[in-house]
């Protein structure tokens, strides 16, 4: 049986208000060095903003982010899950939301954050993997799934951006997820807060 989501959730979360500006969104998530935050309003979730959320509704457009709200480009509404459900079940949701971060709320109120890269690091969802045709999966996952594991060597990959002990593997450049028109869009953001954190 799957194991439950609060097995591998993390507690933790960062949040934001939701009308807060994108420069200070950019500036906490580089903070913590985290890919996304949760937005809430009245202490309730309401949405959430990622990366890919301001590379695709700010830096793609040339959006001044000191002038646009997080509200503006969040991603709503809030799809969750709650703590008890399976893990097998959040990653069918995923792939049917076509997203990578699922926020864990309980009576209205958010307890933690699951990614699909915390799923895949779990020795049960290997195991679940391998069972499963992943044929119906968004591209976008698919890669996500065969970047963290290679499902024919069994061996565990990432992403040439995270390093384990110095180790890395080449980068896959435009089969990349992350590789957006003519380079890596985590290189290209990273610029970007670089420039509007000065």
């Amino acid at each position: 049986m799957s194991p439950q989501i609060k097995d591998v959730m993390v507690g933790d979360v960062i949040t934001i208000g939701a009308e807060v500006a994108v420069r200070k969104a950019v500036r906490l998530m580089n903070r913590h060095e985290i890919g996304c935050l949760v937005v809430v309003e009245d202490r309730k979730p309401i949405g959430i903003v990622t990366e890919r959320d301001m590379l695709k509704r700010v830096l793609s457009t040339s959006r001044d982010p000191r002038a646009v709200k997080v509200r503006e480009i969040m991603s709503k509404p809030l799809v969750f899950m709650e703590p008890k459900m399976n893990i097998g079940d959040a990653v069918k949701l995923m792939f049917e939301h076509k997203i990578k971060k699922l926020p864990i709320v309980k009576k209205g109120h958010l307890v933690g954050l699951v990614t699909l890269t915390d799923i895949i690091n779990s020795p049960e969802m290997i195991r679940w993997l391998d069972r499963i045709s992943l044929e119906e999966a968004p591209r976008r996952l698919r890669k996500i799934i065969d970047v963290y594991f290679g499902r024919k060597t069994n061996q565990r990959k990432r992403c040439p951006l995270i390093t384990d002990g110095g180790f890395s593997i080449g980068c896959q450049e435009r089969n990349c997820t992350w590789w957006l028109e003519d380079e890596c869009a985590i290189i290209k953001l990273t610029r970007k807060i670089s420039k509007v954190a000065r």
